[in-house]
């Protein structure tokens, strides 16, 4: 990818000098001759890699003093909980991360990790573009929200020097926004946090102006936690569960983020990738086998003894749990080495499937990718998924030099080489991990299918993976991807947990201005839902996900006609007072267009202290000099005057001036005023009073206009009231299955399984 991007560069800028650092330029002794290079040399871009980015630190005195607020800011946090008298719980979670904030700060110059020799603000460096920029996403933040789920506390030392780094870009830039760009295909990777955390990297001085620069009080303007369905961690049930995975006020959210944020999404772009058959992933679902039932079973006491206090969190914890369910589900071997082979399991079933693709792509040569996370090569020391399977798919007829993992190549060269053999069809099936078979995969030549033989924790994740295959310059026009899942294990809970955060993420990717919160299921989602359904083995969660979907798409057509219909209710109740005066208004104008003496420029005259003034000379001189005497009135009383100065075409002429630089204004006053045009020579005078003149006809007729348009406003927004909503039969009828299921699925039990009041069922679901 370093190449790649380096290439890229020079390609749109043939004349610029640039400097592509690899990770073998910081390592040991060339690291003094890279930074030195960077330093010294008159570059245009520096192409480094995130690793080797980190390794170049900022000045300690930089970061010391940057640490040093942040001690201030949580020390001023801990006595604002004192004062108010909060729980004892916030305070020593506050505390806590003072204290890691003050052993960071002791240890910052005996970091080993960083490079010693020059630091970042002697390279010269004045700005920053960071692709992959999710990377960065576990940037440190205190909060007083705590036990939430989808809220994670964590903080990365990558995140902290980016932050860093952006900051003194800023200053640079005397501390505008400027000189940062972030590119990511996944700005919000895990959770709603992600948000905020870019606004901070790319929009400090717009949070504090509006005084966002906390998460706590971000979050109370923008974000909600919701309570939803959720099967237990440990597989035992179902439970209501809260998560702070709503955003409201998205029309507000979208204008500041959008602000610096330019969202590109694949409907938008619609670049030329091969289609995915059937549409949609194809799920494969395996039964569970008898031993991985007993098994879930003690993953379920193991879960209670967890709730009841009974064993402490370092012998065992829902962490431990899940990992053993999630590898259990994978492979029963995982988790006891010398149980038989399962026929009917995942490995079994992708074994089937890859063989079949590669004797159906023999004469492409065409290729396949299988992701798992949960194992690795182990080279025969001990049961690895990797290596039983390749050794079922040799023993199904794929020759051996045909089958790779993506650990073998460790180098940036091995790893070129063994993705050139996958784009040529010399490698026809590559096994790998999310981290090492993902970002930076461009082996999409031949791909024709893709294989997840296990959930990745990140709804990202699973982009990454799929965009390997759906991906520009794959030549197959129609691909597939095969997701593996093990019906009442854990992979219903992962599926579901990507369900979760995939919902969110394209909400907010979408951006619909029209909608004021975002929580319902969208259709990015869809695919995962029908995942945990068929992992979960009951019916009616299959079921379930239907109708919550429907649920979800009518009520807010109920919500969007319903606030239509106050708006119509307001308009109606207005409108007969509207148009009874604009009855009376053209009654007025009638009145005023029968009066009309007709003028014309040639033949003009009009009335003035009695007097009779004929001929556009000596008319427009006269009104020239009435606009110079009240203009001097005006000057030297310094107040406004207005009166009548004679009569023009059967009216009442007019004068008006004001205090300031604006000229007197004529007007003709009849039953209603016509204003002239504010002029001061005798000429422009004459035409703008001919022109009021002739208005009365304009306004009389477009009042006549305005008048019908109300009227069949009207009549158009009661026949409108007097219709129901359209699909208010389906929305009920699913509201009420929707109750049934609810009840049938027993989900009136909170996280420790207790009954919960009727209302308190109601309000959670």
């Amino acid at each position: 990818m370093l190449a790649q991007y380096t290439a890229e560069f020079v390609r749109l800028y043939p004349n610029a000098s640039v400097l592509m650092a690899s990770k073998e330029d910081l390592e040991g002794d060339r690291r003094r001759e890279l930074v030195s290079r960077i330093a010294t040399g008159d570059w245009d871009a520096v192409v480094i890699t995130h690793s080797s980015f980190e390794r170049i630190r900022m000045s300690p005195r930089f970061s010391e003093r940057f640490i040093k607020e942040i001690i201030h800011e949580i020390e001023m946090a801990v006595r604002a909980e004192k004062s108010n008298d909060r729980s004892n719980r916030i305070i020593k979670q506050l505390e806590a991360m003072k204290k890691n904030w003050a052993v960071r700060l002791e240890k910052l110059s005996a970091d080993q990790k960083k490079d010693d020799l020059l630091n970042w603000e002697l390279l010269g460096i004045d700005a920053l573009f960071v692709d992959e920029a999710h990377l960065h996403k576990n940037l440190y933040r205190f909060t007083k929200m705590t036990r939430v789920a989808g809220l994670p506390l964590t903080s990365s030392e990558r995140a902290f020097d980016l932050f860093l780094k952006t900051r003194y870009t800023m200053q640079l830039h005397g501390h505008a926004q400027r000189g940062v760009v972030f590119a990511t295909a996944t700005p919000v990777a895990n959770t709603m946090a992600e948000i905020h955390t870019m606004m901070r990297y790319l929009q400090p001085n717009r949070l504090e102006e509006l005084g966002l620069q906390q998460f706590d009080a971000w979050a109370a303007t923008f974000g909600e936690s919701v309570t939803a369905l959720e099967i237990a961690p440990d597989g035992s049930g179902y439970r209501m569960h809260t998560r702070f995975a709503r955003f409201i006020n998205v029309p507000e959210l979208m204008a500041v983020f959008g602000e610096v944020a330019d969202i590109r999404t694949a409907e938008m772009l619609d670049l030329p990738v091969p289609k995915l058959r059937g549409g949609k992933p194809r799920i494969v679902a395996c039964p569970a086998s008898p031993s991985l039932k007993a098994f879930v079973q003690t993953l379920v006491q193991r879960a209670e003894a967890i709730r009841n206090g009974d064993v402490k969190p370092n012998e065992d914890n829902m962490l431990a749990i899940t990992t053993d369910g999630r590898k259990a589900a994978l492979d029963f071997r995982l988790v006891a080495p010398l149980a038989r082979f399962d026929e009917h399991g995942k490995v079994a079933a992708c074994v089937r499937e890859v063989h079949a693709i590669w004797q159906r792509t023999t004469e492409f040569r065409g290729a396949q990718l299988v992701f798992c996370d949960l194992s690795s090569p182990k080279g025969g020391k001990s049961f690895s998924v990797y290596d039983d399977l390749r050794d079922r798919l040799i023993g199904a007829g794929i020759p051996e030099k045909e089958i790779a993992f993506v650990h073998d190549a460790e180098t940036d060269v091995q790893k070129a080489t063994l993705f050139k053999a996958v784009r040529e069809g010399r490698v026809r099936v590559l096994l790998g991990s999310t981290a090492k078979m993902g970002v930076g995969t461009n082996v999409q030549t031949r791909l024709t299918a893709l294989h997840h033989l296990d959930a990745p924790w990140r709804p990202c994740d699973v982009e990454q993976r799929e965009g390997r295959i759906l991906r520009q310059g794959n030549e197959c026009e129609e691909v597939e991807v095969f997701r593996y899942v093990t019906e009442g294990s854990f992979d219903s809970y992962m599926w579901q947990t990507l369900e979760t955060k995939a919902r969110f993420i394209a909400q907010v990717m979408k951006g619909d201005q029209g909608i004021r919160s975002l929580e319902d299921v969208e259709l990015a989602a869809l695919s995962y839902a029908e995942v945990k359904a068929l992992a979960s083995g009951n019916p009616l969660v299959i079921e379930k996900a239907g109708v919550d979907a429907e649920v979800a798409k009518l009520s807010t057509l109920f919500s969007v006609w319903r606030n239509q219909r106050y708006a119509n209710e307001s308009e109606v109740g207005r409108l007969p007072m509207m148009i009874e005066a604009l009855e009376k208004k053209v009654a007025l104008y009638a009145q005023d267009a029968a009066r009309i003496e007709p003028q014309t420029m040639q033949g003009i005259a009009m009335e003035l202290a009695e007097r009779r003034i004929v001929g556009p000379d000596a008319v427009g001189e006269a009104l020239r000099g009435l606009v110079r005497t009240a203009k001097e009135e005006v000057r030297t009383a310094s107040r406004m005057i207005e009166r009548i100065v004679g009569r023009f075409g059967g009216f009442d002429l007019g004068m008006l001036a004001a205090r300031g630089d604006q000229p007197p204004n004529l007007y003709l006053a009849g039953h209603c005023l016509y204003n002239a045009e504010p002029y001061q020579t005798g000429p422009a005078l004459v035409a703008t009073l001919l022109g009021a003149l002739e208005s009365v006809g304009k306004h009389h007729a477009d009042a006549e206009i305005q008048l019908e348009t109300r009227r069949k406003r009207l009549e158009d927004l009661r026949l409108e009231l007097a219709r129901s909503f359209e699909y208010e039969g389906r929305l009920t009828d699913l509201l009420v299955r929707q109750r049934e299921l609810l009840k049938q699925l027993d989900l009136d039990k909170d996280e420790a399984g207790s009954a919960k009041d009727a209302d308190e069922v109601r309000q959670a679901a």
